[in-house]
């Protein structure tokens, strides 16, 4: 049995190799740098993920998420980030985001993810939150809290997804997260955004503060692109590492790390199985 999960564990470690594609960094308006594992739509074929792929328009660098369009203000291949802004917000301070957007919204294996990667020699330590919550609710009554900003002057003038609040309604942004005991009886939440600029003070909000951080916008971690997608990463003190985080969960001694490339991929499931079907047979 020991001499089996040896032999996975050794299948486990193997790649098909990297791709090596000599591939110049695109460019698209302020964003100079644009590089695996990312790509603009008219790239050559080989360059980049098609998953972390962007749009240049108007020489502005653009991405889909949920099908909504979100402006690309800088990409970090220190810290693996991404920094993005819904296309809605403008300088106006009453302008809202158009769409929800929440830390919800990503599952494990999505291509981003809004926390930064595991940086400890434990691949299953946690890893850390890298945005906030800004949450827009609707009360049919006034809100005596201080971690609730009143921004009904805005709502009633602002198109976005509290464009549908009634006249009737009162609206309160609430920086931070959010639990069942802050949202009273007969209140409604209307959408979720994010923001990886904090404010001062949670308890002292002003609307500059909250439109500061909705236009600075939020960061995702594309940290899982340097496992080909295959695997789950995390970081320690000498770069990247992988490991193959179904087959953890049942064999831990076969998530020892390898060093990640840009384009690993990993020996399937289906074959892995194959492997240990074959030894148990002889």
């Amino acid at each position: 049995m020991f001499f089996t999960c040896f032999i996975m564990a050794y299948f486990l470690h193997t790649s098909y190799g990297e791709l090596n594609h000599q591939c110049p960094p695109s460019s698209c308006g302020s964003i100079r740098n644009i590089s695996n594992p990312f790509r603009l739509k008219n790239d050559p074929k080989h360059c980049g993920n098609p998953i972390y792929e962007l749009e240049c328009e108007n020489n502005t660098t653009s991405v889909y998420l949920n099908s909504h369009r979100y402006l690309v203000k800088a990409i970090n291949y220190s810290n693996y980030t991404i920094r993005l802004v819904d296309a809605g917000i403008t300088n106006d301070s009453c302008s809202f985001p158009q769409y929800s957007l929440g830390s919800y919204h990503f599952q494990r294996g999505y291509p981003y993810e809004p926390r930064t990667p595991r940086n400890a020699t434990d691949p299953f330590a946690g890893s850390n939150q890298i945005t906030w919550s800004i949450t827009f609710m609707s009360c049919p009554y006034p809100v005596n809290n201080s971690l609730f900003l009143e921004v009904d002057h805005c709502a009633k003038r602002n198109y976005s997804f509290m464009g549908s609040t009634s006249d009737r309604r009162r609206t309160y942004i609430k920086f931070g997260r959010l639990n069942g005991s802050y949202v009273m009886d007969m209140c409604k939440i209307e959408g979720i955004v994010m923001s990886s600029l904090p404010v001062k003070d949670e308890k002292s909000l002003s609307l500059s503060e909250i439109h500061s951080s909705l236009l600075y916008g939020f960061e995702l971690s594309w940290f899982n692109a340097l496992c080909g997608g295959k695997c789950r990463c995390y970081l320690d003190r000498t770069g990247a590492k992988c490991y193959p985080s179904d087959l953890c969960i049942y064999f831990p001694f076969t998530g020892h790390p390898i060093h990640c490339g840009k384009k690993e991929k990993f020996t399937s499931m289906k074959s892995i199985s194959a492997v240990a079907d074959t030894v148990l047979l002889m």
